[in-house]
């Protein structure tokens, strides 16, 4: 496989740059990797941060945009936890597959919960479970959930589930073009291929197609498994890899246009930095009672003249939900609602505008730092939970992006609140605040009045603090 090995200066010693060198070669003989480039320090007067720059835009710039990324450790990308996992998120993104040359600790989530704090707290030491894991690995065994498509069989290896994978199989066949499903002739140029990830959803999801936990089928749920190489017969696990290992349900062609297809459908864009949703942590669904979470949708389409736009959509929808969100529509298949963001914060900021002053008044308590402490230990805790589910094989660096990007909105309305604080926040103050567009600003506040937003299909119904109604 193609690598490309990337280190940072951990010191002033020049012998631990050419130590860090010598590993990611040595690393990428013993596994038969090519060694493209090593992206190192560079000039002296480069920051860190322009050389990780370089290491993103030369993946991105692979055209497939697949390569291994050799490190010699964690610390040369992150000196904490949840920064490495933002890194470690990005590099996937654009195709980057990480690995530590460490011969013992290859992956680089194990490693890190091993050598890198995360919130002021000391590493954390599992070694007997990782050792038990690795050693499973090493025989190619079924480590955490097995994926869509395939059982453990009774030796602990991968075997096709029928059913499953005759769905695994009608994906490829969909999204690259199959003469079969489309019409059209499989040898064809790679700009006339199948339907998109949004089309074969719906698809799936009107014929009454479902996904193991009896959800209906999503873009991002398809678009993990086109990655996954389970599917062509390879285990990778922790640093393993083994091609072969099990029966493939897709041939190799199939998944390299897969491949193909998707990188000229997803051109790499910046990361952007998403503003926090208001009624974080207090809209809650009526049905079933857990939060609601924020997300965010893009639809592009092409113009009468040819040119493209896009455009974002952001929901608040219950993780119970059984919907499927498509561009600008919703289609409710059950009581848990989606509400468009702006919908759900401005039909809570009426509900509390059209409450007695009075009321507001008595309802009105100012957030102490405990509850934003709370808040804020919670996330961490969902996050660490994340990471060390990804690390243990149940599920994939993808899918931290979901827990990380909460943690980033805890910890930034946490600061805001703690300002907040600082300016003695007042009952005047707090009704002024109504009319700013700041979502920081308007959680504080609206937490400062209500403990939750029970959220209904067409309603909101605010918990006042006090007890009022």
């Amino acid at each position: 496989m193609r690598a490309a090995g990337y280190y940072r200066p951990l010191g002033s010693d020049a012998r631990s740059e050419q130590a860090a060198i010598s590993s990611i070669d040595r690393f990428c003989r013993e596994g038969f990797h090519t060694l493209a480039r090593v992206i190192g320090p560079g000039e002296p007067n480069s920051s860190e941060a322009d050389q990780y720059g370089i290491l993103v835009s030369y993946l991105a710039g692979l055209g497939r945009g697949e390569a291994l990324v050799v490190i010699p450790g964690p610390r040369h990308l992150s000196n904490t936890l949840d920064g490495l996992v933002e890194r470690l998120v990005e590099l996937d993104r654009v195709g980057g597959e990480v690995r530590c040359t460490d011969p013992d600790l290859p992956d680089p989530l194990q490693n890190g919960l091993e050598s890198l704090p995360f919130a002021d707290r000391p590493p954390v030491q599992n070694r007997r479970v990782r050792e038990s894991l690795m050693s499973k690995a090493a025989r190619g065994e079924v480590l955490g959930r097995t994926p869509y498509g395939y059982v453990a069989d009774t030796d602990g290896t991968y075997k096709i589930e029928s059913s499953e994978g005759a769905v695994v199989r009608r994906l490829f066949d969909l999204y690259v073009g199959d003469s079969a499903e489309t019409g059209q002739d499989p040898g064809i140029e790679l700009s006339a291929t199948g339907p998109g990830l949004r089309r074969i959803a719906a698809i799936f999801n009107r014929e009454g197609l479902r996904t193991r936990s009896g959800r209906p089928w999503t873009p991002v749920t398809l678009s993990g498994m086109l990655r996954n190489r389970v599917y062509v017969g390879s285990y990778v696990r922790y640093g393993m890899r083994i091609a072969g290992n099990h029966d493939r349900i897709v041939d190799r062609e199939a998944f390299n246009r897969a491949q193909l297809i998707m990188a000229s459908r997803s051109p790499v864009r910046k990361t952007r930095v998403l503003s926090p949703y208001m009624l974080s942590g207090l809209a809650r669904c009526w049905s079933c009672g857990q939060g609601m979470h924020g997300l965010e949708r893009k639809s592009r389409w092409t113009r009468l003249n040819g040119s493209t736009t896009t455009r974002s959509y952001r929901y608040y929808a219950c993780p119970s939900r059984s919907t499927v969100v498509m561009e600008d529509e919703v289609v409710e298949e059950n009581p848990h609602p989606v509400w468009r963001e702006l919908d759900l914060d401005r039909a809570t900021l009426d509900a509390l505008r059209a409450e007695p002053i009075d009321s507001l008044r008595a309802s009105f308590s100012p957030i102490l730092s405990d509850t934003s402490n709370d808040n804020l230990r919670a996330a961490e805790h969902q996050f660490m939970e994340s990471v060390r589910a990804v690390a243990s094989g149940r599920g994939n660096v993808s899918d931290l992006s979901t827990p990380l990007g909460e943690l980033k909105t805890t910890r930034n309305m946490t600061e805001s609140n703690l300002a907040d604080q600082d300016g003695d926040i007042t009952f005047e103050k707090a009704l002024d605040a109504f009319d700013t567009a700041d979502p920081g600003e308007l959680h504080v506040t609206i937490a400062s009045f209500v403990d939750r937003v029970i959220v209904h299909a067409d309603r909101v119904e605010p918990v006042y603090r006090a007890g009022t109604s």
